[in-house]
């Protein structure tokens, strides 16, 4: 197996997909552009917040646990 042809290959995918998202994008007029700027970052700030609870619902879990172990 040719790891270069491989990669060659990996990157010219990359490089056709890429080509494709930037004519879609180019294709949007500007209000469309904010709008989809504007649902990016309440999908991030929405996962951002689930990540953050569970994180700290897992470590109360791990101390009530902990509080009620008899050792």
């Amino acid at each position: 197996m040719d790891f270069v042809k491989v990669v060659d290959t990996a990157v010219g995918f990359c490089k056709d997909q890429i080509n494709k998202a930037m004519d879609l994008w180019d294709s949007f007029d500007e209000d469309q552009k904010k709008l989809l700027i504007g649902c990016a970052v309440c999908v991030v700030a929405v996962i951002a917040v689930a990540g953050i609870a569970y994180g700290l619902g897992k470590a109360q879990g791990k101390r009530i646990a902990l509080e009620e172990e008899d050792f």
